[in-house]
């Protein structure tokens, strides 16, 4: 209400990158954009005004005290870039909407990544993309660099909750289709739920055994992928190390061409007006 968006926004390209969000959440979103704008006097909101806005409320505010020294910038690029391959080239995998390295909160970078409709149920194929694509950060670490960094820490949370879950809740395992593990009790200052587990160690060790056989399962898909696609790989992190972040858009392209002809061309023409202005110095 009382906010002018720019003509080129496309209001169905904003819903895809903000899943789940309610009408409050979108108030805030608009509110945070229209901030934005006004800081930079202008009364329209632009497609980076909502941009920012998003990243805001998802992510917080970008920590421009911090910078990477170069060796740091180019982990993280790859580290991005190995998510947005699993998103491309993985069937089941959610659609990559926007990677960036830009530092917020406590990530160095982050994916978007959006399911590609909306569901009410979870396959053990969707959740096995899932899994593979937090892993692709982590394995790109390994065959770009042969070595690895803390970046995946939260990868590893994630995945490993999704692949207990489908061992021990929905029966996707060689376990068969029964339940270990149910939530119970109610969050009570401050505490988590419980898992209340109805089973012995002995089968205790055969669930830490088949969570095991899904990581490596999703790490061997992900290594496969990745390694297929080192081009692809180098490309996406290439760009990410110069532009630091990439819209939806500019990722099909870098994987249709290889290049990026907008941020190309733009910094051509600064080379060439920078080089003028040198040789008229000179000349001076």
């Amino acid at each position: 209400r009382n906010k002018h968006l720019d003509t080129t926004i496309s209001l169905a390209e904003v819903s895809q990158r903000i899943p789940g969000f309610s009408g409050a959440d979108i108030e805030n979103l608009l509110n945070e954009a229209a901030l934005l704008a006004a800081r930079a006097n202008r009364n329209v909101l632009s497609e980076s005004d909502i941009d920012e806005a998003i990243d805001r409320v998802m992510m917080g505010p970008a920590k421009t005290s911090r910078s990477y020294n170069p060796r740091e910038k180019k982990l993280v690029a790859y580290h991005e870039a190995g998510h947005a391959v699993i998103g491309l080239k993985l069937e089941d995998a959610a659609e990559v909407q926007k990677v960036t390295i830009i530092p917020r909160g406590r990530a160095g970078g982050y994916n978007l990544m959006t399911p590609k409709e909306e569901t009410f149920l979870e396959t053990k194929d969707s959740l096995l993309a899932t899994i593979t694509g937090f892993l692709g950060g982590r394995v790109a670490e390994e065959v770009a660099f042969d070595s690895v960094t803390t970046g995946a820490h939260n990868d590893f949370q994630r995945a490993t909750q999704i692949a207990r879950a489908m061992v021990t809740e929905y029966g996707m395992s060689d376990l068969g289709p029964l339940q270990y593990e149910q939530a119970q009790g109610n969050v009570f200052l401050g505490r988590d739920y419980m898992k209340e587990k109805n089973y012995s160690d002995k089968v205790g060790h055969e669930i830490d055994i088949e969570v095991r056989k899904i990581i490596d399962h999703c790490h061997a898909t992900a290594t496969k992928i990745i390694t297929e696609n080192r081009d692809l790989l180098d490309a996406i992190a290439n760009y990410l190390m110069k532009a630091e972040t990439l819209n939806k858009a500019d990722i099909l392209e870098i994987e249709a061409t290889g290049k990026l002809a907008g941020y190309d061309n733009h910094h051509k023409e600064k080379n060439q007006v920078s080089e003028a202005v040198e040789d008229s110095t000179k000349e001076n």
